[in-house]
């Protein structure tokens, strides 16, 4: 099978790394509260932040949550079996878009976690066209609207989310919480 896999969120706890870093930045750097939605995982949404406040966080805190990170429990482990048991492993990560020094970063926490795929695209700005391009079986995303593509474009997705994150509707995508429950469900899919 071939499985794409995004980093942040999924492979690599970054995103819990930044959402703790903004909760720390608006309190303590900014004294307010410009929270809008908890349950947002994308920094631009959760906060009623400026375009100069945003900007001024990511320039102090990309790099550093980055290197904060490590593989999120279980990640490692379930991205081994997966190799052993014969699947081909596809990162696929919007991650150096807008910020290309975070592909520097990535690369750094991954070869520290001793993490490693068949493939990787950095700078995914549309996950489903590289799923269709790539034949890909399988996406493992954290950003719903991510799932919800490439579930609308008739491959598996699923959903590793958080509790405070909002559930999905779509019958296609199967929602998890933990790598073990993935490599479950695959091994699922395999009988």
């Amino acid at each position: 099978m071939k499985i794409g896999i995004d980093l942040d969120g999924v492979v690599l706890d970054t995103e819990k790394q930044f959402r703790n870093a903004a909760e720390l930045y608006d309190m303590n750097i900014l004294k307010k509260n410009s929270l809008i939605n908890n349950q947002e995982i994308i920094i631009e949404n959760r906060y009623n932040w400026s375009n100069e406040t945003l900007k001024n966080f990511y320039k102090e805190n990309l790099v550093k949550c980055t290197e904060k990170s490590s593989a999120m429990p279980g990640a490692k482990e379930v991205i081994e079996l997966l190799k052993k048991d014969g699947h081909e492993l596809i990162l696929i990560t919007a991650r150096g878009g807008e910020y290309p020094e975070m592909i520097d970063a990535g690369k750094r926490i991954l070869e520290k976690e001793k993490i490693s795929f068949d493939k990787y695209y950095w700078k995914a700005d549309d996950k489903t066209e590289i799923c269709k391009k790539e034949n890909i079986d399988l996406m493992i995303e954290d950003k719903l609207e991510n799932c919800e593509g490439v579930a609308n474009a008739n491959i598996k997705a699923i959903y590793l989310r958080d509790s405070n994150m909002k559930p999905s509707n779509n019958p296609n995508i199967k929602e998890v919480y933990l790598w073990a429950e993935i490599y479950r469900y695959i091994k699922e899919l395999e009988n």
